[in-house]
């Protein structure tokens, strides 16, 4: 499986199985999220499994879940700069990871109890979101089904994230590998779907070169940012800048 495949096969999932998480897989996620704690000022991931407290009793419908065990904690000083963006960058890096092993995730943002969550806040640090993990249950609950086909109802194609759109094909000749990072943008994860990130050109030392903004930088759209600029770098295999509106590939 090629990355684009990879991200491609990405789903929201809500039903998981009871089936404990191998004990191989959990050090290679462990290793992951080491990865980013060590390299990243401000970051203490947590990956947290058998534990379902924090969405016990959650009844809405956009937060109904079936059997979530294991999730990864997104613990960071949030005085950190760009602390939203970099949480969703790195924690999509772990989604990509755990669905490289075959597991299910599921971002969580708002609809988890965090006085719940078995997972070490420091002064300074808070839980941004949850990630949850796990074997993807075959039959999932209706409400998830219902779910599903509104999101893939409203799903957009790789061309919806560029602006202006009518210029995207003069676009892709500038920058050979905006397409495949466009399409890994229309893959990535989203806080209720919104889908906020759009990319643009922006001429920077004599080049164009392709950026990234939200327009709204409240709620989870930074978190978003992130994600979308993960997919990006991982489809093209490049590296991006910090900062709403910034270069998608370091200049």
């Amino acid at each position: 499986m090629d990355k684009l495949e990879l991200l491609k096969s990405r789903r929201s999932v809500r039903s998981f199985t009871t089936e404990p998480l191998p004990k191989v897989v959990i050090n290679k996620l462990r290793a992951e999220i080491t990865m980013t704690n060590t390299h990243e000022q401000g970051f203490r991931f947590q990956l947290i499994t058998d534990d379902p407290n924090p969405l016990r009793g959650v009844s809405k419908f956009y937060g109904s879940f079936r059997n979530p065990r294991n999730y990864l904690a997104a613990v960071v000083d949030t005085a950190t700069p760009n602390a939203l963006e970099r949480a969703g960058y790195f924690a999509e890096r772990f989604v990509v990871q755990a669905i490289s092993e075959g597991l299910g995730t599921c971002f969580v943002g708002s609809t988890f109890n965090r006085k719940e969550v078995n997972a070490q806040i420091r002064a300074g640090e808070e839980i941004l979101f949850l990630v949850l993990v796990g074997y993807p249950a075959e039959k999932e609950k209706a409400g998830a089904r219902l779910m599903s086909r509104l999101v893939h109802l409203r799903k957009k194609t790789y061309k919806d994230f560029f602006q202006p759109e009518r210029e995207l094909e003069a676009a892709c000749r500038t920058c050979q590998d905006l397409k495949d990072g466009l399409v890994g943008i229309a893959c990535a994860p989203s806080a209720l779907n919104r889908q906020p990130v759009r990319v643009f050109l922006k001429e920077i030392e004599g080049r164009e070169v392709a950026c990234a903004k939200v327009d709204n930088e409240g709620g989870y759209n930074l978190i978003d940012l992130g994600i979308a600029k993960f997919n990006y770098n991982f489809a093209t295999s490049t590296e991006c800048e910090w900062g709403n509106g910034s270069p998608l590939v370091v200049v």
